[in-house]
Parts: structure tokens; C-alpha cells; sequence
């Protein structure tokens, strides 16, 4: 469970280890440098670094990137670099023509965003501001008012990024989730009561039914529920009975 939750993320991790030995006069550049100093790259949606990193590297470094180490017409044609070619080049000192100046100038930029998009102080900027789950109701653009609330539960702060063992992509153009695990579940093998999952947003697709969203709270701070198989187990914990019955 622990490791289904993990919102750790590796390269930001890797980016922070090459950020280290710089340093700016442009402020902001050294102010995110300072920000990011240290960080454990747990990818939490009350982080500022979080926010940073994610804006950094999918709104800055990537197309920086590209255009240092592609000719003109291949780097237009490509979206976003692949991060592990993209770290092993940062990493290693003279294959990144400038390097340095692309990550400070870089990050600087994406401070700069970020004091666009949170405001000036970096202490209370939130990757979950950002960071958005919304799981879509099939009838989201065609019901509004007290229908759509009852029916569209969310948007919600969502932890983790593209690249945490929790995953959790995005699109760059609104940071709103578009990948990630629905639902999970852990498993004992030999004594299946001590089983246990979550689903997202409930368990329920009846709007009206108090479990149409009451797993969401579960699901975005990683608990779980017990997944009962042994008849014994289940009917201590049935708190409703549902009996079908043929007409007449």
C-alpha cells in the first residue's frame, strides 16, 4: 500500500542533485535554486517544490532541451523529451551545449510562471492547486446547478506527477489529471480477508447513494478499505441487503 501511494519522484530527484553545484544573479533563478535546495522530491499537493518542478520541466526544460540538442525542424516535431535521455544528458557535464545557462534561465522562467499562476510567495504555493483530479461525468456539459453538483464530484488537489510510482499525468496546458490508478488493491494470498482496495471516486454509479463518492477521501491519501471474500467476514460487515425478486 505504502508503495502504490509513493509520490516520490525520481527525476525530479535526479534534477535537484544537478541543480545543486549552481548558482544565479538573476533572482528568481536563485530564489528557485534555494527553493528546491534540499528537497526530497515527494511529490505532495501541499509542496511548493512540487509545483515548480512540474511547471519547470513540462512548461520550460523539456522544449529548452530540445532545441539545444536537435536540429530546428526535429525539435519542432516533438512534443516533450524522453526523461530518461533527457537526465542522463543533463547529468553529464559538455554533452547539453550551455547547460548550465538553460537550467538557470529555465527555471528561472518557471519561477517567474509560478508567480504568475500562485503569487509572489513561493512558501504558499501548492502542487494541488495546480494539480487537479476530476473524474468526468458523462453528462458534465449538459447539466448545470444543483444537477451537476450532485452528479460531478470534484475537481480535487491530486499528489504525485507523470513519473511517482503513484502516477499521476497531466495535461501541460492545465495540469488537470488524465492518467492514473482508479483503483487499487493489495492482495494476502493464504488469508484473503486481510485483503484490501480502494475505488475512485466510490462504489457507487447511483448519484442519490452514499457511496457514489465516498471513497475519494481514501483514494487521494492512500487508505484503503478491507476487501472482504470469506462469507463469514462479509456478512459481519453487510450493512445493506439489495433482494431481487422475479414479478409476479
Amino acid at each position: 500500500m505504502h508503495l502504490q501511494n509513493d509520490v516520490t519522484s525520481i527525476p525530479a530527484r535526479r534534477l535537484v542533485a544537478v541543480l545543486a553545484p549552481l548558482h544565479s544573479d538573476d533572482p528568481k533563478a536563485a530564489a528557485a535554486l534555494e527553493l528546491l535546495r534540499g528537497w526530497d522530491a515527494r511529490e505532495l499537493p501541499e509542496s511548493p517544490q512540487a509545483a515548480l518542478m512540474e511547471v519547470w520541466i513540462s512548461r520550460h526544460l523539456g522544449r529548452a532541451f530540445t532545441d539545444a540538442v536537435l536540429p530546428a525542424n526535429a525539435a519542432q516535431a516533438i512534443e516533450a523529451p524522453d526523461m530518461a535521455v533527457m537526465l542522463d544528458m543533463l547529468e553529464k557535464s559538455g554533452t547539453v551545449p550551455n547547460r548550465d545557462r538553460i537550467l538557470i534561465q529555465t527555471l528561472g522562467s518557471a519561477y517567474g510562471e509560478m508567480e504568475k499562476l500562485e503569487g509572489a510567495d513561493s512558501n504558499a504555493w501548492q502542487w494541488g492547486k495546480l494539480h487537479r483530479s476530476l473524474p468526468e461525468h458523462p453528462l458534465l456539459q449538459a447539466v448545470d446547478g444543483e444537477t451537476l453538483s450532485r452528479l460531478q464530484p470534484g475537481p480535487f488537489a491530486t499528489p504525485g506527477g507523470p513519473y511517482t510510482p503513484n502516477a499521476s499525468g497531466y495535461r501541460a496546458s492545465d495540469f488537470q489529471l488524465t492518467i492514473g490508478p482508479s483503483f487499487r488493491m493489495v492482495l494476502d494470498v493464504g488469508n484473503w480477508d486481510n485483503s484490501r482496495a480502494v475505488n475512485y471516486p466510490g462504489q457507487s454509479g447511483n448519484s442519490d447513494d452514499i457511496h457514489y463518492r465516498d471513497l475519494t477521501e481514501m483514494w487521494l491519501t492512500g487508505k484503503y478499505f478491507p476487501l472482504l471474500y470469506t462469507r463469514d467476514a462479509v456478512e459481519k460487515a453487510t450493512v445493506t441487503r439489495i433482494l431481487l425478486k422475479p414479478a409476479k
